[in-house]
């Protein structure tokens, strides 16, 4: 089981880092929509000649200005709190976002070749990003942090939302080796998950030696229940740290303390009735 015993966790830690524009999804060239507060990114596959040109470059002006935001917000922190990851989405969700979901789907199904070689593209774009930004956030106290919780080592979170669209069996074809290969490069790679597809990516996960920890954001109201989800608790807890955030109610709560063991587990949680 994973080990968290050099890990500290608190709010003074949780940092800041810059404000989240879909930066994978824009590298990747997809066109940025501000809506009521909110940013998404729009798909653009119609209009893509070469999917090589999805690769970044030096140049790539989202790059350079998460890049820039990211020195902006180090020079200002004096070392005095970390500047942590911003939202950087997987693989699968960058190919979701290129294509669409519809499209993604029957990409899945009629052209998993052509799938495979344009998420290999978007897993190399995001060791890109995720170490670019490692090289311009200096350590904080030798190491980098993550939902608050400081880990000794270079840290990344990526994700996989897309895989609600997956069964367990495309994701062990068509993505497990991308996740394998951005954990293969860091120190402490952390993988955030939905309640409502983590049943169906767990196991796979799991056989992730290099995977650090898994995160799961419970989705309250919609979504699973905890009592459903916890045989998948459990079973993580075993074998890997549990993060789990969101929503759930005080005999929820008090379900996950019996049933979990404190080691390797971190509660994030707000109550509602």
């Amino acid at each position: 089981m994973g080990d968290l015993s050099h890990v500290v966790s608190g709010d003074f830690i949780r940092g800041t880092s810059p404000y989240d524009l879909c930066w994978n999804e824009a590298v990747a060239g997809c066109p940025i929509l501000w809506r009521s507060g909110f940013v998404w990114s729009d798909s653009f596959w119609d209009d893509l000649i070469d999917p090589e040109t999805l690769r970044p470059t030096a140049e790539n002006l989202w790059l350079n200005k998460l890049l820039e935001m990211t020195r902006l917000l180090v020079e200002q922190s004096k070392g005095i709190y970390p500047v942590s990851q911003p939202l950087l989405r997987g693989p699968i969700d960058i190919a979701a976002a290129v294509l669409g979901d519809e499209r993604l789907c029957w990409f899945m199904v009629d052209e998993p070749k052509r799938l495979t070689q344009l998420l290999e593209i978007f897993t190399d774009l995001f060791v890109r990003v995720a170490e670019a930004w490692g090289a311009a956030s200096p350590a904080f106290r030798d190491g980098y942090c993550l939902y608050g919780i400081w880990a000794p080592g270079t840290a990344t979170r990526t994700q996989c939302d897309n895989a609600a669209l997956m069964s367990p069996r495309l994701y062990l074809d068509l993505l497990i080796a991308c996740d394998e290969q951005i954990c293969a490069r860091f120190d402490y790679p952390l993988m955030h998950t939905h309640a409502c597809f983590v049943q169906i990516v767990a196991d796979a996960l799991l056989g992730l030696k290099d995977l650090r920890a898994i995160q799961v954001s419970l989705d309250y109201p919609a979504g699973p229940s905890v009592e459903s989800l916890l045989p998948t608790f459990e079973k993580i807890n075993r074998e890997k740290p549990l993060i789990i955030t969101g929503g759930l109610t005080e005999e929820e709560l008090n379900l996950l303390i019996e049933r979990l063991s404190p080691r390797g587990l971190c509660l994030q949680v707000d109550i509602h009735d």
